[in-house]
């Protein structure tokens, strides 16, 4: 048998309203494209080759999909106009059907089904003609049927309606509290009502309570509780002390300290309401924010940003370093040593000179004015192993969070961004400061955050 799902543009325009920066197809539920929802179905129902036609451009799915190769099917696609049927568009794929059994999936539908059952059998026992319909559209066959004996007790089957936000929210939940062993969803399954994703960190109190889901690359900031009923996407940060119950947080966003987010879906800046349909675009990007993914251009203009204005510290710097780091040493105020850090780049290490200077004399307080003790990490900017402003390294005896690595936000510094705020007061103050900044820098932010940093830098008692 073989699988043609048909999907108009029009069919889905609320979606696109919604979640303009992603193909409808691509939408998740529970962490799992509606596409892949599809591909199973197909899959359980004795399919082994899909054609995904739509009125619409579909690069990006097939940029996702591809040719259906990890799920072991053959997957292809092809063009329709929207006045054309459904027996148009048969007759314009007329190869791909070559007179099998095929089933037509007709509109942008969800299909509650069960793993476990058996529908291969099901359908290669029905008669040709519509199976199962809704609003949204339906389900049909043509071709003859295999020759099986129709089953008694029909597996379990339903289309529900999904034409708005309320009815997508109440299906993730439906979803989450009653189907999960149902389908096929991403994350490790562990325990029961708990699917958890690639390079989840968790720190110190963080509470999660059942039912959950939690995708990859995610970072949960101490003493924020997680559930029930949160589906939490992929490239998420929840800053501490926050809450996410009954709730669903998109992929790319940034859920700011000590925010409550109940029976609401969070997406980028946007918080909406699904049941009343309303939605609020959070002004602060402290509360609630999307996590741009960087591009190659960004990151590079970036680079060449810290790399100019390291090389020109570095010039106005190195006379004064010669002079005064002689007198520094000779009086006892400057103590040094060597520790190993991880570099921005993965893998790879990088051996610094971290200096202490004590501000007890006129030298010692130019130095500090003139952050002398960091002189020497200007040259890793050049390097590539070091950011002008970034995150606070980590020592190789210590680990880089997996998270991190994968979200972006390990870039040590020269400088770090908590030292641009005078807020933090203790490590978890100065990760939540130094995450924030890594998701949202740009290098104009960068070049003001470094100047901030050099100037908080005046009124230590000693470098750090």
């Amino acid at each position: 048998m073989k699988t043609i799902i048909i999907t108009k543009g029009i069919e889905y325009r609320w979606l696109r309203d919604i979640f303009p920066g992603r193909h409808p197809l691509l939408v998740t539920l529970c962490n799992k494209p509606f596409i892949e929802f599809l591909i199973d179905f197909c899959i359980l129902a004795g399919s082994t080759g899909i054609r995904i036609i739509s009125d619409e451009v579909m690069s990006d799915v097939e940029k996702h999909c591809e040719n259906g190769s990890r799920w072991g099917v053959e997957i292809s696609y092809a063009n329709l106009l929207p006045t054309d049927n459904v027996q148009k568009v048969i007759e314009k794929n007329s190869r791909f059907c070559s007179n099998e059994r095929v089933m037509v999936i007709n509109g942008l539908l969800f299909i509650h089904y069960d793993k476990r059952s058996d529908y291969r059998s099901f359908f290669a026992s029905l008669p040709v003609g519509e199976v199962i319909e809704c609003s949204n559209g339906n389900i049909s066959l043509t071709g003859a049927a295999s020759g099986a004996e129709h089953q008694e007790g029909a597996p379990p089957l339903s289309l529900p309606v999904v034409d708005g936000i309320d009815k997508y929210y109440r299906l993730a939940a439906g979803i989450l509290h009653e189907r999960l062993t149902h389908y096929v969803l991403p994350g490790y399954n562990n325990e029961p009502d708990c699917f958890i994703g690639r390079n989840v960190v968790l720190q110190k109190g963080v509470s999660v309570i059942k039912p959950v889901i939690i995708g990859n690359n995610v970072q949960i900031l101490a003493g924020s509780i997680i559930g029930p009923g949160a589906i939490i996407g992929s490239n998420v940060i929840i800053d501490r002390e926050s809450r996410v119950s009954e709730s669903i947080v998109m992929d790319n966003t940034f859920i700011g300290e000590q925010l409550d987010v109940d029976r609401k879906i969070a997406e980028g800046s946007l918080l909406i309401d699904p049941e009343s349909g309303c939605s609020l675009t959070m002004e602060d990007p402290h509360l609630l924010s999307g996590i741009k993914q960087p591009t190659t251009t960004g990151s590079a203009l970036q680079w060449l940003a810290h790399r100019i204005a390291a090389a020109w510290m570095i010039m106005i710097l190195l006379v004064p370093y010669l002079v005064i780091k002689p007198f520094l040493e000779w009086s006892g105020l400057l103590k040094t040593k060597k520790i190993v850090y991880h570099s921005v780049i993965p893998g790879e290490n990088v051996s610094l000179t971290f200096a202490s200077i004590e501000k007890k004399s006129v030298l010692g307080t130019i130095a500090l004015f003139l952050s002398l003790d960091r002189f020497t990490w200007l040259f890793k900017v050049l390097n590539g192993h070091f950011a002008l402003i970034g995150c606070r390294p980590v020592r190789t005896d210590q680990t880089i969070q997996a998270a991190n690595n994968n979200l972006g936000l390990y870039r040590p510094g020269v400088f770090s961004y908590s030292e641009a705020e005078k807020w933090p007061e203790n490590d978890i103050d100065s990760d939540i400061v130094d995450h924030y900044y890594a998701v949202h820098s740009n290098f104009i932010k960068d070049i003001s955050m470094t100047q901030k940093a050099l100037f908080n830098r005046i009124n230590q008692e000693s470098s750090i």
